[in-house]
C-alpha cells in the first residue's frame, strides 16, 4: 500500500551526522511532522520528482511505499550535504556527471521551496550559509567589532608559518580552512585542531600543499558553543578539559560522555554574537 505523508518540517543532512540524530529523536518524542533527507541517497537509493508550476509539487519517495510530498513544508534545518559514492565501475566523467546532476537537485529542491505557498522558515539557507561559513570572513568581521581573535595566520608560506609559530614560541595550534573531512569510501576520517610541533615544520612540501589557518594556543578552561535563532543566543559549555584526548579539540574526546552543561554568556559578549550575526547577514545580502 502507497501512504503520502506532506510533513511541515524538513531537514536536509546526511546518514553520518550525529547531531542530526538527536534531533530526529527529540522530534519523535514532541511527535513533530517532519522528514529527514539524507542527501547522498540521491540517486542510488531514493527516486526523487519535481514539477514545476507556480506551487512547485515535490515528491521524494524513500522506499517503495512511502511518497513524501514537501509542498506543505513551512520550517527547514539545512544541516549538511554529502554526495554519495558512486559504483567504483563507472567511469570517472561518468561519476562526476551523476554526482553533479544530483547535486543540483538537490540543490534546486531546496531552492524552491521558498517559491510554494506559504512562508519557509530556514536554518540556515545554504546560500547564506556558504557565505557565511568563510572562516577567514568570519574573523575579520569578529576582529571589527571588537571580539577578541587569536593571533591568526592563514597560508601555506613555509617561512611566513616557520615565522609565526616562532613568535608565539611553539604554542600554536592549525585548523582546516573549510572541512577536515576525507571520504575515502570504505572509510571517513576527519583532521581535528592540532597542537603544531617541531616535527610538523620540517618539511616544504607539506606546508604548501594547502592553505591552514594557524592560531596561537589559548589555554582554556572549557569550550563554549553559541548557538543563534533569531535574536535568542543558546550557549553551552563543553568540559573538554576534564578528558585528556579533549583539551585541544574536544570532538577528539575519546568517551561519548563528555559533560556539556547550560551556560550564560557575559551580556556584553552575547551582544557581540548577535552583532556578529547580523553583520554576516548583512554582508551575504550585499553580495
Amino acid at each position: 500500500m502507497t501512504t503520502e505523508e506532506s510533513p511541515q518540517l524538513l531537514i536536509v543532512s546526511t546518514k553520518i551526522d550525529l547531531a542530526t540524530d538527536y534531533v530526529v529523536l527529540r522530534l519523535e518524542e514532541i511527535r513533530a511532522k517532519f522528514f529527514r533527507i539524507n542527501s547522498e541517497d540521491l540517486p542510488l537509493e531514493v527516486h526523487a520528482s519535481l514539477i514545476p508550476t507556480p506551487d512547485p509539487k515535490f515528491h521524494w519517495i524513500s522506499s517503495k511505499d512511502q511518497h513524501i510530498d514537501l509542498r506543505s513544508i513551512r520550517s527547514v534545518w539545512f544541516r549538511r550535504h554529502r554526495l554519495p559514492e558512486m559504483p567504483v565501475e563507472m567511469d570517472r566523467a561518468d561519476q562526476d556527471y551523476c554526482l553533479r546532476e544530483a547535486d543540483w537537485f538537490v540543490k534546486g529542491l531546496v531552492y524552491s521551496l521558498a517559491l510554494g505557498s506559504g512562508q519557509v522558515r530556514w536554518m540556515n539557507h545554504p546560500e547564506r550559509a556558504s557565505s557565511a561559513e568563510s572562516k577567514i570572513v568570519q574573523l575579520n568581521v569578529a576582529a571589527a567589532l571588537g571580539l577578541n581573535v587569536p593571533e591568526t595566520l592563514v597560508s601555506n608560506d613555509p617561512a611566513k608559518i616557520r615565522d609565526f609559530c616562532a613568535r608565539n614560541h611553539g604554542e600554536v595550534v592549525a585548523k582546516p580552512l573549510r572541512l577536515g573531512y576525507f571520504d575515502f569510501g570504505h572509510r571517513q576520517t576527519c583532521v581535528f585542531t592540532t597542537r603544531i610541533t617541531e616535527e610538523h615544520l620540517k618539511n616544504d612540501e607539506s606546508l604548501r600543499i594547502a592553505p591552514v589557518i594557524y592560531q596561537s594556543l589559548i589555554h582554556k578552561s572549557f569550550d563554549i558553543r553559541v548557538t543563534i535563532v533569531g535574536d535568542q543566543v543558546f550557549s553551552a559549555a563543553i568540559d573538554s578539559q576534564s578528558v585528556p584526548s579533549a583539551k585541544i579539540d574536544w570532538r577528539r574526546s575519546e568517551t561519548d560522555d563528555l559533560r556539556h552543561l547550560s551556560h550564560e554568556l557575559p551580556a556584553a559578549v552575547e551582544a557581540k554574537c548577535l552583532e556578529l550575526m547580523k553583520a554576516a547577514l548583512a554582508l551575504v545580502r550585499s553580495t
